[in-house]
């Protein structure tokens, strides 16, 4: 029951901050912010001294309700005199909802709580989630601490890790991963409420806001994630909060203007902190906010600049200096992931082939076209279309397949091709409409949110993932692509388009190749430790009879030695379930960078009473007979395809 209290926090900071902002969508969009940093320094601050504990989380989150609360209710015994909000509230009740727009919000609200129910009932069960994403806050939870430790898996360490902090606290006050998908759930509603605040910005009707709202809501990619504990969609809401703390800055010129920064400065920061693709989206809209200080503020400008840089620094400072003390760099180990090489030509490359990654179909004559044309385009532009210097891992393919149409599709490589198909529509018509472009600063809204897309390719390889990390640029453009389509001479035309793109968002939401709802392999029938395995469902008996074997031991110190292939969130979950001993995991033998923290206490003191080796072909791990840790010999006592399990 106390998993109430962040969320209590998080009203309570609405409510008061509603008292001085008239659109609720502002409200909650600032008071998400607070509560983002909030969290953050709590999480660090009780890391700091190895407090991030159950009590300590609990009596936190108690007292900052209990302040919460005392002042929304100081705040409120202040209010107008009752006459006056009966006015306003008979005012507001005799607004007129047209029969679109109730219809629209009621797709809208079908697609989410729908997702909703599916984050709720799956478990995570995401590869980068059983990877790092949740094994990282499993060993948090154990060590008290968001410190590095040592691992075989250096990720788990040293990247981004907002989203986690949430998960962090949301399993420890509820006891396990049920609530784990909502934050990405959450940052769902966020955008879809954000994009729909965009749009009034940039002077769209009650109809384009609505219109934007459903382009969010409905596109392919975020709706498989959103049931998942990956992190693009949690981005993408503090990507989007900057954009509109920046058109906010701008259009309030110089009032407000340290407010404003600040605003821009944490929603930066927590952007940063959640994932390191934040850079190339937050920089175009840092470089707009400048210009506009500069030719405002003149040589003053540097004062706001300072503040967003400050902010967004100090939120960062933490995760920088844990990455520099290991790495010997805030950004933690240096990736494969950027360009080795640089230029125009590779520029159109990039656009091209993640262009190609979202207008796949079943169709696949159209597939070989599209794939041959991008060939025949390399040839001109001096660039092999497989270069391993701008592509990472794989061959450069255009996605073919049902999956292109959500039956199953997955959060790893779905693409958005109506979704581009609109957007290419919406471009037209914008240069041919010229009175849209007397919309307040709807171009250099435009410009921007495109930057971001041609940043990305400039600087990040081709992979066939690419699609899920454009996800932050699709829901960007969507408040220029629903005001654009409000202005259609021929409304019926947009409503049809609308109406379409909710429909068509239905294979997505029934057919998730991860977490159907529709099937005979649906969440509601499949067990919940049997729906961890969805991506690997082979590893399921292994994984369950090496932990039945070690439990019959009852062995709780647990060694893990997973080589290349770190899929351990799952031993997590199975060796915690039924044994009714406290359960420590501890990788060994670790080879990378972060073995030197295993010659710190409390690390070098562990001694496991069992060993899991991890021996699937990905692990690149040879099958032993005995593994030596610490002057100490563990011989072989169970065996399969995938696993050892070494006792000592």
């Amino acid at each position: 029951m106390f998993i109430v209290l962040p969320f209590i926090s998080l009203i309570t900071t609405f409510l008061i901050i509603q008292k001085n902002h008239p659109d609720w969508r502002q409200s909650l969009i600032l008071a998400s912010t607070y509560w983002g940093i909030l969290l953050t320094i709590i999480t660090e601050f009780l890391s700091i001294f190895k407090l991030v504990t159950y009590s300590w989380v609990l009596v936190t989150w108690g007292v900052i309700c209990i302040i919460s609360i005392y002042i929304y209710l100081r705040l409120n015994s202040q209010k107008t005199p009752t006459s006056e909000r009966n006015k306003s509230f008979r005012l507001n009740k005799n607004i007129q909802i047209p029969f679109l727009i109730k219809l629209l919000l009621s797709g809208i609200s079908f697609v989410v709580v729908t997702v909703g129910l599916i984050a709720i009932i799956a478990p995570p069960n995401n590869w980068d989630s059983m990877d790092y994403h949740m094994s990282r806050v499993a060993h948090w939870i154990q060590n008290h601490s968001v410190a590095h430790y040592p691992t075989s898996y250096t990720p788990q360490l040293y990247q981004n890790p907002w989203s986690e902090f949430v998960i962090l606290h949301l399993q420890i006050l509820s006891g396990g991963d049920y609530f784990a998908n909502l934050v990405q759930w959450s940052s769902m509603i966020g955008c879809i409420i954000a994009v729909s605040l965009i749009a009034k910005q940039l002077r769209g009707d009650l109809r384009g806001q609505i219109f934007s709202a459903v382009i969010t809501a409905t596109i392919p990619m975020g709706i498989l994630q959103a049931s998942s504990t990956q992190n693009d969609y949690v981005i993408a809401y503090w990507v989007v909060c900057l954009a509109y703390y920046v058109l906010s800055a701008i259009e309030a010129r110089t009032s407000n203007l340290w407010i404003n920064s600040f605003n821009i400065g944490t929603s930066t920061g927590l952007a940063i902190l959640t994932k390191g693709t934040a850079y190339f989206y937050v920089l175009p809209f840092l470089i707009w906010f400048g210009l506009s200080q500069l030719k405002r503020l003149r040589w003053q400008a540097w004062k706001p600049i300072s503040i967003v840089a400050i902010t967004c620094l100090l939120l960062n400072i933490c995760h920088y200096l844990r990455n520099y003390n290991l790495f010997a760099s805030p950004l933690g180990e240096p990736g494969e992931y950027s360009n080795e090489i640089q230029g125009i030509n590779v520029l159109i490359s990039n656009v091209l082939r993640n262009i190609a990654l979202h207008i796949g179909t079943p169709i696949g004559l159209w597939n070989g076209i599209v794939n041959k044309i991008i060939q025949i385009i390399h040839t001109f532009i001096s660039l092999d279309v497989n270069d391993p210097r701008i592509t990472f891992s794989q061959k450069f393919f255009v996605p073919g397949g049902w999956s292109t149409i959500g039956m199953p599709g997955n959060e790893n490589g779905a693409g958005n091709l109506i979704h581009l198909v609109l957007f290419v529509i919406c471009i037209i018509i914008f240069i041919a409409r010229k009175s849209i472009h007397k919309q307040s600063y709807i171009f250099d809204y435009l410009i921007a949110t495109v930057s971001t897309f041609l940043i990305f390719c400039y600087l990040v390889k081709w992979q066939p993932w690419n699609s899920r990390l454009h996800l932050p640029f699709f829901i960007l453009i969507s408040p220029f692509l629903g005001i654009v389509l409000s202005k259609l001479k021929k409304q019926k035309i947009a409503i049809y388009l609308v109406i379409f793109l909710l429909i068509s968002s239905f294979p997505w939401v029934f057919f998730n190749r991860y977490r159907p709802i529709v099937g005979s392999n649906n969440i509601f029938q499949v067990s919940r430790i049997e729906q961890y395995f969805s991506n690997r469902p082979y590893l399921k008996a292994n994984y369950t009879e090496a932990v039945e074997f070690l439990n019959f031991r009852k062995c709780s110190n647990i060694g893990l030695l997973m080589g290349n292939d770190p899929w351990e969130y799952p031993l997590w979950v199975l060796l915690q379930q039924n044994n009714p001993q406290i359960v420590k995991i501890e990788h060994i033998n670790v080879t990378n960078i972060s073995a030197v923290i295993a010659k710190n206490s409390p690390y070098q003191e562990f001694e496991p009473c069992g060993i899991i080796s991890m021996e699937t072909k990905k692990s690149k791990q040879n099958k032993l007979e005995k593994i030596n840790f610490q002057d100490k010999t563990y011989v072989r006592a169970w065996n399969s395809p995938e696993l050892g399990v070494f006792i000592k």
